[in-house]
Order: C-alpha cells, then structure tokens, then sequence
C-alpha cells in the first residue's frame, strides 16, 4: 500500500533556510578565459563537495535560437576520477562567490577532458515564463545524462527497458526507495540531490539530478529539459547518494530516493522548476496475477503522468511483475484482460495473449504490447488522452500453450441465403495432439442469384490482413479522437480464434468508420473538408463473424470462397 508522503511546515521551513554562501542569481559575472571557479554536488552520502573548475568561453546559441551555454573544464583530483557524471545535472557554479548557472550539458561522447556546458542562471530563471522547448537535434551539445534509479528489476525487463530510457537521455542504474518512508526529508539546498518519482509502489523508479537554485517555493534544477514539453505533474523527492560509480563509458550517480516534498510543475528547455508543499497526481495501475500453479498476487503502483514516459513505465512494471512471479521462466503463456480509464470516454477493454519456447519473454512481450497500446493513444494528433486508471488481469500458465490450424471444413459446398454454415476447425497443439472447435455463420438472406463469398479462419491478426487491414485504414481516417479509441477498443487478442464470412467489394472507410455499398457522390462527401480524414477504400466487406477463446495464442489460418446459389432449395438442391 502506498503511504502519502506529507511534509511538515518545519520540514518545509528546513528545506527552504539551508542556502549556501550569499550567492545571489545576480546574472552573468564579467567573466574572462582562465577564471577560477568551483561547482558544488554531492558524490557519496549527503556531503556536498566543491569541485574546482576553470572558465574556458561562453558559445552562443549553443542549445538553441538565444540559449547560451558557458563552457567550464574541472580541475582536480575528483575530476579526474568521475569527470562529469550522470546525475550532475544542475550543480551549482559558482564564480567569485556569484551563482553564474547549472552544470547540464556535455560536449563529445568520450571527451578526454572533464569539459562541460553551464546554463546560465538567468535562463533558468526564467523558464516558468518561457515556452517549452526541446533540444535541437543538430545541437553539438548533450544533455549530462539522467540517472534512472529502479530495484528489483528483473534482467529480461532491464535489457527491453534500458536501450528506449537511452534514447530518451536517461541512464539507467541501481538504485530504489529510503528504507523507511517515515524518514523527514534531508535538507534541500543548492549542491544537493533531488529525484523525479517516475513509479512509486511495490516498484520505485525515479529520475536524479542537482538542485541550481531555491527561490522561496520553487526549486530550479538539472539545467537542462525532460522533454521541454512545458506545464507538467511529477512528484519531487528528496535523494541520497549512495555512491558515484566511475566508469570508463561515463560515470554515474547511484541514488536513493527520500520522501516527497514537492511537485515538478515546469519541464522547459533551460531548467526543471519544482514547487515544494504541493502534490502531483500519479496513475493508478493495478496488476493481478493468476494462475494454477503461481499464488494469486495483486501488485499496485503509481505512474507519472506523461506522454513520453507513461506508455514506457507502464509496461516495465507489468513486466517485471510477470516475470518476477513466473520464476523467470520463458516456458510460459500469459492470457492477459484489463481495461484503461479515460475521462470522458468509457472503460477501454485491453486484452493480450502471448506463448514462449521461441527466444522471447511472454511476460515482457505483454509489457511491451501494453507500451504499444498507450503510447498509441498518446501520440494521437487531434486531444490529449486523460488517463485515471489502469487495470491489468493475468492468467499465467507454466507451460507453452500455442495452437496452429490445420485445416477447416465445411458441412456443404454450395450454400442457400438464409442458412446457417457450419464449420469445424482442426487445430494442432504445441506438442500436443489436434483438437478441434465448432463454429456457426449465417449466409445473409438477402443475398440473390448465384455468388461466391470468402470464408477466413484465424487469429486476429491473421483476419486483419485477410480483410485488407481495416481497422488499420480506419485509424488512418480517423478525425477525432473518439474515433481513434473506439477502434483501439476493438483490437482482440491472439487467443481468440475468429471466422469471418466477407464479399470482395470496395467498401468505405472515412473518419474512423467503414461504409459498406456507398455510392460514389456519397463517398466523396464523406471527405469534403477533412483532410486528415479522407476516405479510403477497404477491399472487404464483412457479412458475419463469430470467435472463440482459448487459452494461449492462435496461430495460422485459412481462407477459402463460398459458393451460394438463391434458386437452392433448403434441403440444398435446386
């Protein structure tokens, strides 16, 4: 259970008197090549070292249109022994006792020399005012990286996770929560730790850096952005340092994360800006596992709101709780249901089924596919999605349950309007003998003269290419986002075996919707002035469908035409 974090008045008023020096952001000091300095950050424990560096020049529009960036090159033994670690970001520099900026970026990717970017700190005290902004791509200059503290990951889940936390700017390293959540939280002053939470619960993973600069409520920090995605909701915790791992390929601070103290409320291109006292709201996700040979669990965490990290956190923690309570094993199959509460739309069903024995993880291939379906939504171009809750059932089995069809057979050749097909599946399991399953359709009524139809058996997946990839080109249509979630509603999982009765004709698709038999005048009106939703054209329309659950994926499929004859008697003869 997840204890709420509330801090004190005299907590608060400890975070807020502990300013070292006299410094005052007064701006850039007239600073020439060859100036001494010192940066101040902690390395081990809470023990804030004063790093001595050396001013080499400012570069103009270094990160962007009118952002600068100083350029410093430390000096002395601690230099030479972690450079300029992950973690750093936002440390205080200091010039003739004047606060000039944050450590933040670095230049080259293995630089010989202990050299770094400062942001100034007039920038950074700024950026509540200033747009959001990300980094330019052509930039020469790097963000310092950002540790990412996570415990108890499982080693599948950590080799999925860290490559796309990479590509973000984040590292990722050891780390988790305080041993007690009771704890105050440690004095927050320039020099210090402090830690984004980005999952909280029976997983805590969070994001450190430094703290630049405390102006009564708020805290300015890293330097540098998230995403520069501006207005933002993250909780801030106070961190300790356990240790500052040196490393060849780039050092890094190990970090663990105190109790709350505030919220992140700006990601903006110079600076992070924090708020103590106040509280960001997180998404529940609740994760319940099943199976017959595994106790039942229920797992609950909290999940920062963000687009570019909530898809992402999301799936790691249900994969590593998958695989966590499966004993690590890949001989696995996981049938998966749950839904995912948006506001103002009704509860989004999601469901997922995957087997191992083919060099994947099942339970991070859920992970992954839960990653998938998020940031799908998330990145959808018309509204921001509001997500309230997710909630994930497992049925895990400690064995490999696949089927693959053999064959379908039929119960006629040619068939009347009006009469119910039979169908009878034969499916082979996964080192198992064949089993088979019962299916029914009924050929339309309405349906004259003499036609052929098409017959597809499958798994979802398999339908989908059968049919022309309709929901597919009806996601490519779509012009609002009510469209985009009721065709996510839709997808279905693998462990569904599906037979679909289909007419090859030209079937249209507009605004996230598939119209069958249009005419052509009412097929262009459907794209009259909507761009982004101009019709498109399905190869398929579909006259009946039926399906069946298992328990593990389908696979495979058949496809076969139909022949039906309206001069046909009942008993099937003319």
């Amino acid at each position: 259970m997840i204890r709420r974090r509330w801090v004190s008045a005299a907590a608060l008023s400890l975070l807020l008197a502990a300013q070292p020096l006299t410094a005052e952001a007064t701006g850039e000091p007239p600073l020439e090549p060859g100036a001494e300095g010192f940066v101040r950050t902690v390395l081990t424990a809470d023990r804030i070292e004063e790093i001595p560096l050396t001013y080499i020049g400012r570069l103009t529009d270094a990160i962007g249109p009118g952002y600068d960036l100083h350029l410093v090159q430390l000096q002395g033994p601690l230099a030479e022994k972690v450079g300029v670690a992950a973690g750093m970001s936002g440390s205080p520099v200091y010039f003739d006792g004047r606060l000039i900026g944050a450590l933040s970026y670095r230049l080259g990717t293995l630089p010989r020399d202990p050299v770094a970017g400062v942001t100034p700190i007039e920038d950074m005290l700024d950026a509540s005012r200033a747009e959001g902004h990300q980094l330019p791509a052509d930039s020469s200059a790097a963000p310092i990286g950002t540790p990412v503290s996570a415990g108890g990951l499982a080693e599948p889940v950590r080799e999925w996770l860290e490559p796309r936390l990479g590509e973000m700017g984040f590292v990722l390293s050891l780390g988790g929560a305080a041993a007690s959540d009771d704890r105050e939280p440690a004095s927050l002053e320039p020099g210090s730790p402090v830690a984004v939470a980005l999952v909280r619960g029976d997983l805590t993973m969070a994001a450190t850096g430094t703290v630049t600069y405390i102006d009564g409520d708020r805290v300015y920090a890293f330097g540098h952005p998230f995403f520069g995605t501006g207005r933002v909701e993250m909780p801030m915790h106070s961190a300790t340092v356990i240790h500052t791992l040196t490393d060849m390929l780039g050092s890094s601070k190990l970090a663990e994360v105190g109790p709350e103290i505030g919220a992140i409320v700006d990601d903006r291109l110079p600076a992070i800006v924090g708020r103590t006292g106040v509280q960001a709201r997180m998404i529940p996700l609740v994760l319940r596992i099943t199976g017959a040979d595994y106790e039942a669990r229920e797992f609950n965490f909290e999940v920062v709101k963000n687009s570019n990290l909530t898809p992402l956190l999301a799936g790691t923690v249900v994969a590593n709780a998958l695989v966590g309570n499966s004993g690590y094993d890949s001989e696995l199959t996981v049938v998966s249901r749950g839904t995912i509460e948006l506001d103002g739309f009704p509860d989004l069903p999601i469901e997922m089924a995957y087997a191992g024995g083919r060099g994947s993880n099942p339970a991070v291939a859920v992970g992954a596919r839960l990653f998938q379906l998020l940031g799908g939504l998330w990145i959808n171009p018309f509204d921001p999605v509001d997500v309230r809750r997710i909630v994930v059932e497992v049925e895990a089995a400690p064995e490999i349950r696949r089927y693959r069809v053999d064959s379908v057979i039929r119960d006629r050749q040619v068939f009347r309007p009006g009469q119910r097909l039979s169908l009878r599946t034969v499916l082979r399991r996964y080192r198992g003998e064949q089993e088979s399953r019962e299916l029914e359709l009924m050929i339309p009524d309405y349906l004259v003269g003499q036609g052929v139809l098409a017959l597809a058996v499958g798994p979802p997946s398999y339908i989908e290419r059968a049919l022309g990839a309709p929901l597919t080109r009806r996601l490519q249509t779509a012009d609002r986002l009510p469209a985009v979630v009721q065709v996510f509603a839709e997808l279905r999982s693998e462990h569904r075996l599906v037979a679909v009765l289909y007419h090859r004709s030209q079937a249209t698709v507009a605004n996230g919707v598939a119209y069958d038999a249009l005419p052509p005048t009412a097929r262009r009106l459907l794209g009259l002035g909507k761009p982004s939703g101009a019709p498109a054209r399905s190869p398929a329309t579909v006259l009946a469908r039926v399906d069946v659950e298992f328990d593990g994926p389908v696979e495979g499929g058949m496809a076969m035409e139909l022949r039906y004859d309206a001069d046909l008697t009942m008993e099937g003869k003319p």
